[in-house]
């Protein structure tokens, strides 16, 4: 049905069904699902050409959406998973999964090239067909050597997925139209810059991942320190093909030995100190088309080389009974990858670093807690020529804040209150830091309620979300370079209800 946005519509049909077995000492579960989703006249995001300051949010439920747009997307998706018993201290076990998505999207980007909000729309058309297969088998067993004990584990996984895609484009040059006064059109023509068919997609890409792993977590001092060593060797295979020919235009395989390793300390009941180190092995990005209105790129559909990610991790956890909380300290890093010109590569890193604070408990009776906040601190480093290191990476805010709260009523069994607030500080749209986002803040509020009726356990709920019915931009980021803006939902009323069977 409609949504809060004006003329936006959306449908949502989900079917699934699970089935589990248990024996003695073999256990069976299997899962089977079917979505069909699909939007009409869904408000797109906005990229806000170089140079210009970022425009203020239009209001909240306002659709510049043109009303012949659609987005429809169905998923069939399993799994399959056993596990037997070997022993009294080890388990081993065998998963599948497979997903296959139809999707076909008519869209309407919106382009502003004023500080007004002036700008124009281009039309393009792409449809998608994913075919995913995954495989898991592995074992796990515990085991004492003196006074350590070991938590033994070795899997091996497969992971292969194979995409068709097409697309077509309208005219580069679109139509006039303005955020705050959007103009309707009629549906152009698609046929300026075909990509393929779009009515029989041949396949683009294909990715083959493979990986085999061992761990020990060792326990000392009666379990208070827990220390974990492993090793995984990865394999990728990575392929693109032309979106016309279907010839391919770009081979990439790789592998790599990827350690892990952490360790625990538990100093005192409810109280644990962590650090943790792992590396992994990850496909490079793709794409399609670049250039602000989508000019040609010298590398198009051409995927990048694969990259090793690496993150390190220090904490301390603490759960009192009714209070607790936790502090992370963690550092990324990655390459960055845009458009420069009209060739997509790695022009430099991405280095993240923050601070994760979190906390939960029950201060008072029947008021419960939870809530977090993320300290970031991004930087770009080694881009060419020096250009920008330094400058904060695309749509990272440097501040996030949630805050929730639930409250039983008293007198009133199974009502209870609960709102939440959130808070996101200012993010910029641009590697050089000159468009930037303002920051927003965001006030939602809710109820529920548990009783019985007719017999059946019953819970219903209501939410506001955005209670203030705010203007504001959501996010920034999206499509190598581009900081597309998302703009925030406006007020949102969702009911629900859940019975028991």
């Amino acid at each position: 049905g409609d949504t809060a946005i004006d003329r936006e519509e959306r449908e949502l049909s989900v079917f699934s069904i699970g089935a589990d077995w248990r024996g003695d000492a073999f256990r069976v579960s299997a899962d089977v699902g079917y979505q069909d989703h699909k939007l009409y006249n869904a408000r797109p995001s906005v990229t806000v050409g170089a140079g210009l300051p970022i425009v203020a949010a239009p209001d909240s439920d306002s659709n510049w959406a043109q009303p012949w747009t659609n987005s429809k997307e169905r998923d069939v998706f399993g799994t399959l998973r056993a596990e037997v018993d070997l022993g009294a201290n080890a388990v081993g076990w065998a998963a599948l999964g497979m997903r296959k998505t139809d999707e076909s999207n008519v869209l309407a980007s919106m382009n502003v090239n004023a500080a007004d909000g002036s700008g124009y729309q281009t039309r393009f058309d792409n449809v998608r067909e994913d075919d995913v297969k995954t495989g898991e088998i592995g074992a796990r067993t515990t085991l004492r050597t003196g006074s350590v004990g070991h938590t033994l584990s070795a899997t091996v996984s497969g992971f292969h997925s194979e995409s068709k895609n097409a697309y077509a484009m309208g005219d580069f040059s679109g139509w006039n139209t303005k955020i705050y006064r959007p103009v309707d059109v009629a549906a152009p023509p698609t046929g300026f810059w075909p990509g393929g068919n779009m009515f029989d997609p041949l396949v683009t890409a294909k990715t083959i991942l493979s990986s085999a792993a061992i761990a020990d977590t060792l326990s000392f001092m009666d379990d208070s320190v827990l220390l974990t060593v492993g090793i995984r060797h990865q394999r990728l295979k990575v392929y693109g093909y032309d979106y016309v020919t279907g010839l391919g235009n770009a081979a990439y395989e790789r592998s790599e030995n990827t350690p892990l390793a952490g360790i625990v300390y538990k100093p005192a009941k409810g109280v644990s100190l962590y650090a943790n180190y792992i590396e992994a092995l990850q496909q490079g990005g793709v794409a399609t088309r670049g250039g602000f209105g989508g000019m040609p790129l010298t590398n198009e559909n051409q995927p990048l080389a694969p990259y090793v990610s690496r993150q390190k991790e220090v904490g301390i956890k603490v759960d009192g009974g009714k209070l607790g909380g936790s502090v992370a300290l963690f550092t990324t890093g990655q390459p960055q990858a845009y458009i420069l010109g009209d060739t997509f590569g790695t022009f430099g890193q991405q280095r993240n670093r923050g601070v994760e604070l979190s906390v939960f408990g029950l201060p008072a009776k029947g008021l419960r807690l939870l809530g977090g906040a993320t300290l970031l601190d991004t930087k770009q480093r080694h881009t060419l020529g020096g250009a920008t290191d330094g400058l904060e990476a695309i749509g990272v805010p440097e501040i996030q804040v949630n805050l929730g709260a639930d409250w039983d009523v008293p007198g009133v069994p199974g009502l209870s209150l609960n709102a939440r607030a959130l808070y996101t500080s200012t993010q910029f749209a641009d590697i050089g830091n000159t468009q930037k986002v303002p920051a927003w803040s965001r006030l939602d509020i809710g109820a529920s309620w548990a009783t019985r009726l007719m017999d059946r356990d019953v819970t219903l709920r209501a939410r506001v979300d955005n209670v203030t019915d705010k203007n504001y931009w959501a996010s920034s980021g999206g499509y190598p370079l581009y900081g597309y803006l998302v703009a925030g939902a406006p007020r949102t009323l969702a009911v629900s209800a859940t019975i028991d069977f």
